[in-house]
């Protein structure tokens, strides 16, 4: 895959943002109640071009990573100012409301506009589930002068990871705000041995995020956890694998994470289901059974597991350093 390495010379009264993908790496689905997570962005992310128009409309055209149109969007730009879509209905439904919300937060937003033309590229897939929507929602907040976390609850929802991976340029430690505790984002180093040995895989997947935080959310309703205690947990493994200093450790780290976060959920890890085999640890990163996982290995090389994983069908995989900045 060829990323947008740059884009074409925009006019100069034109406008550019730029917004980065993730991955998280620990407290999967707890880190929506405030448990510690850590996250790392990612090289292929998503911009936003904008240049005035003079229609009085919104022209939106959104670009895959191979540079061909997925989305091609008018509106009039007076459609910000109508109530915000309860239950958005496609994606341009979603595109509109994501603008309104963006205007409620900031009613100077495009306030004196005449229309612009808007474009979006991506510079990885849409099944990747790498953000597109999470980019998107940085990105407008950026053009908007909008706080992005309030944009992204207001529009989506969710942990708000992240967003705070759309603006980092070094992995992270995260803890979403809550009633009982501030935002904290806060740049991290990673041991070498998961810079060195690390390789992500993806499962040929979108993985619905929303189904797994239902089943969380169901687990969380029948009292089958104190969610206190699973952070309490859960800060502790996430801990305990950024400190692994060797293979060995580092693997065995993996492993505990997994089997802890497959019991809160009630699913079984990934390597159990799929990779019997494979002789090393694999850990899901984000909504489990889709998506992208990361597998470390003491008797592989990280080019062995890449071949490990081709064999089985999986053909697209990464080194930490193809995938991470």
């Amino acid at each position: 895959m060829k990323t947008l390495a740059t884009t074409k010379a925009l006019p100069s009264k034109a406008k550019r943002f730029y917004s980065h993908g993730k991955l998280l790496l620990t407290s999967e689905y707890l880190v929506l109640d405030g448990a510690e997570a850590l996250a790392i962005p990612c090289r292929f992310g998503q911009d936003l071009c904008i240049e005035d128009l003079e229609n009085n409309t919104i022209n939106w055209k959104a670009y895959t990573h191979e540079k061909t149109l997925w989305g091609d969007f008018s509106f009039p730009v007076a459609a910000l100012n109508n109530p915000v879509y309860a239950q958005p209905k496609n994606e341009k439904d979603f595109l509109i409301k994501l603008l309104q919300i963006a205007k409620k937060l900031n009613p100077s937003f495009l306030e004196n506009s005449n229309g612009c033309s808007v474009s979006t590229h991506l510079e990885f897939p849409r099944d990747w589930g790498l953000g597109s929507s999470s980019t998107l929602i940085h990105n407008v907040a950026l053009w908007a002068t909008v706080e992005p976390y309030k944009l992204l609850a207001l529009s989506m929802g969710g942990s708000g990871y992240d967003i705070a991976c759309a603006a980092a340029k070094n992995p992270i430690s995260y803890r979403r705000e809550t009633a009982k505790q501030p935002l904290h984002v806060q740049e991290i180093t990673l041991e070498a041995v998961l810079v060195r040995e690390a390789v992500f895989i993806h499962l040929n997947q979108k993985q619905d995020s929303r189904a797994g935080i239902n089943t969380y959310s169901k687990q969380k309703a029948a009292h089958a956890f104190s969610i206190i205690e699973a952070i309490e947990q859960i800060n502790i493994l996430s801990r305990s694998l950024l400190n692994a200093k060797d293979v060995k450790t580092l693997m065995a780290r993996m492993e505990a994470h997994e089997a802890f976060v497959g019991n809160i959920i009630q699913t079984t890890p990934v390597k159990e289901r799929l990779f019997k085999d494979y002789p090393g640890a694999i850990k899901s990163l984000g909504a489990w059974g889709g998506d992208f996982i990361m597998a470390v290995s003491k008797q592989l090389s990280p080019l062995e597991t890449k071949e490990y994983f081709f064999n089985k069908g999986y053909t697209t995989s990464f080194y930490y350093t193809e995938m991470v900045l």
